[in-house]
């Protein structure tokens, strides 16, 4: 099992909350994640990217289903 350590939830804008960097894009019928950095919970789904200036892990709106 993975350790998340320092997660800090996104803002409303698609803000990484500690640099205000932005990390999501949301389109009429898309959601685009601004960085290539993903981590998955497998026991859960939950799904975080890394911000790519301040290295910190963001939830973003996705859910991993196998």
């Amino acid at each position: 099992m993975y350790s998340f350590g320092m997660m800090a939830t996104m803002t409303q804008e698609g803000r990484c909350p500690v640099c205000r960097a932005k990390v999501v894009a949301r389109g009429a019928d898309e959601v685009i994640i601004r960085n290539a950095i993903l981590r998955v919970e497998s026991a859960t789904g939950r799904v975080v990217a890394k911000c790519a200036r301040c290295k910190s892990w963001v939830e973003v709106p996705l859910k991993y289903v196998e």
